[in-house]
């Protein structure tokens, strides 16, 4: 299993870049990748070309797609299709080790994705995901129907639908208020 950070987003609500932001004494792309490190998980840094920059000594795969989430992840299935790839959004700070622990020992290979149940939407939450290898397909055919959206595809395929244990873990941050409302 490899990781993937995502981090190409253009953070307009927030009005910075998401991924920049420190809310662990670093920057949330370097927090992320080192959670998924801890738990001895290769990491990449999935951004746009004109980000790379600001991802020093990381992995990155640029996203050649510009469809958002999607694309990143379809990328990373581009670099190794054999591998399942657990994806972690640059705007989910509350995710921690013990989260990323939780969803690997949880993880049913056999089905298509591994993701946690959103309390609020009870739809899967598509952005801290392990997708497996056989998702790649899913996700080309529906890139190339113009279909961008990763919860979709969850919603309409075989997945182990995990519930949240800590739900604070599932929570996105977009505004500057919700940012500063965070601490």
């Amino acid at each position: 299993m490899k990781g993937l950070v995502l981090a190409g987003g253009y953070s307009t609500r927030m009005g910075t870049d998401k991924s920049l932001l420190h809310y662990h004494g670093v920057a949330q792309w370097q927090y992320c990748k080192d959670i998924l490190e801890k738990v001895n998980i290769e990491s990449f840094i999935s951004c746009r070309a004109e980000q790379t920059s600001s991802f020093l000594e990381a992995n990155l795969l640029i996203d050649p797609y510009q469809a958002g989430p999607l694309g990143g992840i379809l990328s990373a299935f581009e670099v190794d299709p054999s591998e399942a790839w657990l994806v972690v959004a640059c705007d989910m700070p509350f995710v921690d080790s013990k989260a990323i622990e939780f969803l690997i020992q949880n993880r049913l290979s056999h089905q298509i994705a591994t993701a946690f149940q959103n309390p609020e939407s009870l739809s899967p939450e598509p952005l801290f995901t392990i997708w497996e290898p056989a998702s790649y397909s899913l996700m080309a055919k529906a890139y190339e129907e113009g279909k961008r959206s990763p919860k979709n595809i969850l919603e309409q395929a075989a997945i182990s639908l995990l519930s949240c244990p800590h739900p604070q873990w599932l929570r996105n941050i977009n505004t500057l208020k919700e940012y500063q409302n965070s601490f």
